[in-house]
């Protein structure tokens, strides 16, 4: 009974924190910023709204937002209707993603795996969407799915089309296109490449890499204590906490190190 108490804490918890993220992420746009400091401002506000909607529907995935199949759904869209991010998408891809680390034949997200840096924002931009013919060209879409997309782009489009209607198209573009590239590049590189930089193929402690350090956890609601969330999905992120470490050394560096651990170093 306590551990069920618990759980529904969480659930509470990150709803709290999806509400608050979607309502500041689009409610923000009815404010029109004054000069280059509070627009910069707006901006990176937004893009980190939209950051952590990211890191909930994450839970959602994993089913960290409700008891049943209905409320992660659910609670997912919404999280990531500030990303213009269909969920349907980012379910199936992420699911596979944990079975198939690393693969480049099988892991939908190996496609950040890229050999130049300057087409790290790029991909980043594009993974979100390349995820469909991905799918596609696997046999991945039933109908069923197709439906359910559908009408999650229904939705996403009736909303912006809404706030094109009230705020104009100078607002909107202002105000989202920055964010979504900036959260682009937060997410996929700091948090899906640098996670698996290497993407190692061998062991479940050396496909995925954690950050040290509580400042990373904060920042991220647990999305960098990576490698612990690889090996126990079932940890929401309040319940990663415990797992994150000290990070070693001294200097400003070591809050942002990453604990990558080889082939060599696991089996010794």
């Amino acid at each position: 009974m306590r551990a069920k108490a618990k759980r529904g804490r969480i659930y509470w918890v990150s709803r709290g924190i999806v509400v608050a993220v979607v309502a500041g992420a689009l409610g923000t746009l009815l404010w029109r910023p004054d000069g280059w400091l509070l627009a910069t401002l707006d901006v990176l506000l937004r893009a980190y709204l939209m950051f952590l909607g990211t890191v909930m529907a994450h839970e959602g995935v994993h089913g960290h937002l409700g008891r049943t199949r209905a409320a992660n759904f659910w609670w997912g869209r919404l999280a990531l209707l500030p990303t213009m991010v269909p969920f349907t998408n980012f379910r199936k891809t992420h699911h596979l993603h944990h079975a198939h680390t690393n693969d480049p034949d099988q892991d939908p997200d190996h496609f950040m795996n890229c050999r130049r840096l300057w087409e790290v924002p790029l991909r980043a931009l594009a993974m979100p969407h390349q995820w469909f013919f991905w799918l596609r060209r696997r046999g991945r879409m039933p109908r069923s799915d197709v439906a359910e997309l559908a009408l999650n782009y229904a939705g996403i489009f009736a909303v912006y089309g809404l706030l094109l209607w009230q705020l104009g198209w100078t607002r909107l573009l202002a105000g989202m296109a920055p964010p979504l590239v900036l959260v682009s590049v937060l997410l996929w590189y700091p948090f899906a490449l640098k996670t698996h930089e290497g993407f190692s193929t061998g062991s479940a402690e050396a496909r995925s890499h954690d950050y040290f350090g509580a400042p990373m956890y904060w920042l991220s609601l647990g999305l960098s204590v990576h490698r612990v969330h690889h090996q126990r999905p079932g940890l929401s992120w309040v319940e990663l906490r415990r797992h994150v470490q000290e990070p070693p050394g001294r200097g400003l560096l070591r809050w942002v190190r990453r604990d990558v651990r080889t082939e060599k170093e696991v089996a010794s």
